[in-house]
C-alpha cells in the first residue's frame, strides 16, 4: 500500500497558489539565478504562496555523466550548499522535496542522495521520487469542510523534442494514479491542459466528473552546452503558478 503524505494549510486561505520549482540545474553555467530569486520574492510577498521542489535543482555532473564537470561552475557539494542557501528563506512554504536524474546520477555513483539532504537541511519532507498528496485547506462555503485536492507529482522522463511528445509524456501520468493535478518536470517545457473523465459514485449511483490538470514546469537554466550541441529549442524559463480554489468551489486554474 502506498500511503497519501497529507499537508493541513490555513482553513482561512480563500485560495492557494502552488508553485513546482524545477530544473535550477545550479553549477551549470546558464543557471540563471536572478529569475528563480525573483520567483522567490513573489512566493515570500504572497502568505497563501507554496513550493514543490520537482528535480535537478542541482545539475550535479559527474565524470561519468551528459553533463560536463570541467564548465561547471561549482563542485557537486557547493551546489548543495547554495542550493540550502537560496531556498531557506522560503523553506516553510515547501511541500515536498523530490529527486531528479541530475541529482540521481550522484546516488547511482556515490549511494549518497544529495536530495534527500537537501530536505533535511530544508526541514522539508522528502518524497524521493513521486510523491501523491493530499492537500487540505480553506473552508467549503457549502458545507463549510476544508477544500481537498490530491496532487501526483514527479521529475519526469523523455527526451522527445516535440511539444506533442512532451505532452503526451505528461497525459501518461493519469495511466499512474488518479489526482486533481499531476505535475512533471524534466523536459524544460513549460505547459497545461485539462479533462475531464467520469468517475463512479457507488454510494449515490451515480458517475461524477472530474476535472484533472496537467502541469510541466518550466526551468531557471538558459540553452548552453549540450542543449546546444543537441540542437534543442529554447525554453521558456521560469514556474507555472497553480490556483486552487479554497472557497466558492474546488477548481483548478494554470498561469503560464
Amino acid at each position: 500500500m502506498i500511503k497519501l503524505h497529507s499537508v493541513d494549510l490555513s482553513e482561512s486561505f480563500t485560495h492557494l497558489y502552488l508553485l513546482p520549482v524545477s530544473d535550477l540545474h545550479i553549477g551549470d553555467p546558464a543557471c540563471d539565478l536572478e529569475k528563480f530569486f525573483r520567483y522567490r520574492e513573489w512566493i515570500e510577498s504572497v502568505p497563501n504562496a507554496y513550493i514543490m521542489m520537482n528535480g535537478d535543482i542541482m545539475d550535479s555532473a559527474t565524470k561519468n555523466s551528459v553533463g560536463d564537470v570541467y564548465t561547471a561552475t561549482m563542485k557537486p557539494g557547493d551546489q548543495l550548499a547554495l542550493a540550502v542557501k537560496i531556498f531557506t528563506p522560503v523553506k516553510d512554504r515547501i511541500l515536498a522535496v523530490i529527486s531528479g536524474n541530475h541529482e540521481n546520477r550522484i546516488k547511482r555513483e556515490t549511494g549518497i542522495d544529495v536530495c534527500q539532504i537537501l530536505a533535511q537541511e530544508l526541514n522539508s519532507y522528502y518524497a524521493g521520487d513521486e510523491i501523491y498528496l493530499k492537500l487540505r485547506f480553506g473552508r467549503w462555503r457549502r458545507n463549510g469542510k476544508p477544500m481537498v485536492y490530491t496532487i501526483y507529482a514527479t521529475h519526469g522522463w523523455g527526451s522527445g523534442r516535440t511539444a506533442g511528445s512532451k505532452v503526451n509524456n505528461l497525459q501518461k501520468l493519469a495511466d499512474i494514479a488518479i489526482a486533481d493535478v499531476y505535475i512533471a518536470s524534466h523536459t524544460h517545457f513549460m505547459t497545461a491542459h485539462q479533462d475531464i473523465i467520469l468517475i463512479p459514485d457507488l454510494r449515490n449511483g451515480y458517475m461524477v466528473p472530474l476535472k484533472r490538470t496537467f502541469v510541466s514546469s518550466g526551468a531557471f537554466v538558459g540553452r548552453s552546452g549540450y542543449a546546444v550541441r543537441s540542437g534543442y529549442k529554447f525554453a521558456k524559463m521560469g514556474s507555472p503558478r497553480i490556483r486552487l480554489e479554497g472557497k466558492e468551489k474546488k477548481d483548478v486554474h494554470v498561469s503560464i
